[in-house]
């Protein structure tokens, strides 16, 4: 079974760009769906990025087979609440959105395996011997 870790992890930086966890009058630099993707792309590696898709084509297809199950992943029972208020779908809609956006940020920065592998080698070459 999978864990979803991914899915949670991309949840909680997609509640923090909107400052969700902020009253409205306290939110400042709310940061746009694509921002938040990009951002979440360009820090994780390809298996994580890879992890994520996987992730949420699973959750969109059980939503879609009307299984809700995997709602009960999430640590609390509001943890997903404010993506209906937000973005006026439902959590399998903004995923199916999502999911695109993702694969293209993923071509713009030309992400792989052997480019995660190439840069892991220079940064750990990169770094001064003590």
């Amino acid at each position: 079974m999978r864990s979803y870790r991914q899915l949670f992890s991309f949840m909680c930086d997609l509640g923090d760009g909107i400052q969700d966890h902020l009253p409205e009058e306290m939110r400042t630099e709310q940061l746009g769906l694509e921002e938040i993707v990009c951002l979440w792309v360009d820090n994780k590696s390809y298996l994580e990025i890879r992890s994520l898709k996987k992730d949420m084509a699973a959750y969109v297809k059980k939503c879609e087979e009307m299984d809700y199950s995997l709602d009960a992943i999430f640590p609390y029972d509001d943890f997903l609440l404010f993506v209906p208020e937000r973005f006026g779908c439902d959590e399998s809609v903004l995923f199916s959105q999502v999911l695109p956006m993702i694969e293209q940020r993923e071509a713009e920065t030309n992400r792989s395996l052997p480019t995660d592998v190439i840069k892991w080698f220079k940064s750990i070459y990169a770094r001064p011997i003590p």
